[in-house]
């Protein structure tokens, strides 16, 4: 396999709603695109996020660098080290014993191990993200990339799906809060998650998260919920593959160290999408240092793969393909 190379619904009710709706819609500046262009998984304990707080939380439990440093240092997480996560390759060198166990679990609980679902923001909703690869064959070229097409047909139906789980102004709350579920093919009391992985049933969960969550809760509700959400995914026997971001909202990029941090104490993949975008121009994003930076997922065309959509549909390719490789051998 050829990898990218990249180096280094009462009134209280409503009250309540309309108060997360106010504070939610702080963030949702962060999703205007600008550019053109059958068996019932059980719903477990755990399904309430933690409380949505003010955007004046600001206080990080960790830190981290946010350049690479010139002298490369084993591709390993450091738990005693928060800032190690910057080091992890972009695709993982590696799959634990337990999302080997996990995925074999889903095979015989319902799951259907040619369907993956996509949880996180506008960034993850959008069209722009994978799924060109459903639709016209003649809308992306895979270059020397070759071997990514049969993953495109394993998966086939999965790149195109509107996730239930990923909306504009998404954060890991609002996936857990069956207030933004959607009514019309969601059950009562059930979660945006919940509902996504009962009616698609995937066997991969891509979990991106991380830019609206800056304002939107504090880091210690952040990784909270991202736990919570992990929990679910577990409990349904979904294989969740953690994705860092690629913008450094926060400032000390403590949300990718809150991601990794929780990847590792679960024993889960990692995508670190971050680091795939480090030295592309603006670190693959546009002026505004939240939104990536637009071309056609034409991976043969080396300025394209200079811009922030083609090298995140690419290297999510690449991280499917790697798990189909170790899970399906």
């Amino acid at each position: 396999m050829k990898m990218l190379k990249i180096q280094p619904r009462s009134l209280h009710r409503v009250t309540f709603l309309t108060v997360v709706m106010m504070l939610l819609s702080l963030t949702a500046a962060a999703c205007q695109l600008v550019n053109p262009a059958t068996p019932t998984p059980p719903q477990v304990a755990g399904n309430t996020p933690a409380p949505v707080e003010n955007a004046g939380n600001t206080v990080s439990p960790v830190t981290a660098a946010t350049e690479i440093p010139a002298t490369p240092t084993p591709a390993v997480y450091d738990p005693a080290n928060p800032a190690s996560w910057i080091y992890l390759p972009v695709i993982p060198e590696h799959l634990s014993q337990r999302v080997r166990d996990l995925y074999e679990m889903g095979k015989t609980s319902g799951l259907n191990q040619h369907a993956f679902s996509k949880a996180g923001d506008c960034e993850t909703s959008t069209q722009y993200f994978l799924a060109p690869f459903d639709m016209n064959p003649n809308g992306y070229r895979l270059g020397n990339y070759g071997t990514i097409a049969d993953i495109i047909a394993y998966y086939e139906g999965s790149f195109e799906r509107v996730s239930l789980a990923a909306s504009s102004g998404g954060s890991v709350a609002k996936v857990l809060s069956p207030l933004w579920a959607d009514t019309t093919q969601c059950r009562e009391n059930e979660s945006p998650l919940v509902c996504e992985i009962r009616i698609h049933r995937p066997a991969v969960l891509l979990v991106m998260f991380g830019t609206n969550d800056v304002k939107a809760s504090s880091p210690e509700n952040f990784e909270l919920n991202l736990k919570k959400l992990v929990d679910i995914s577990l409990s349904n026997n979904v294989v969740p593959v953690l994705v860092t971001k690629a913008d450094n909202l926060e400032g000390d990029n403590s949300m990718n160290a809150i991601i990794v941090r929780v990847a590792n104490e679960y024993e889960l993949p990692v995508l670190n999408m971050w680091r795939a975008m480090q030295e592309l121009p603006n670190k693959g994003l546009q002026p505004d240092g939240i939104h990536l930076t637009y071309a056609q997922p034409y991976f043969d065309l080396p300025e394209n793969m200079q811009m922030g959509w083609p090298v995140r549909n690419l290297v999510t390719l690449q991280m499917l393909e790697y798990l189909h490789n170790e899970l399906e051998p």
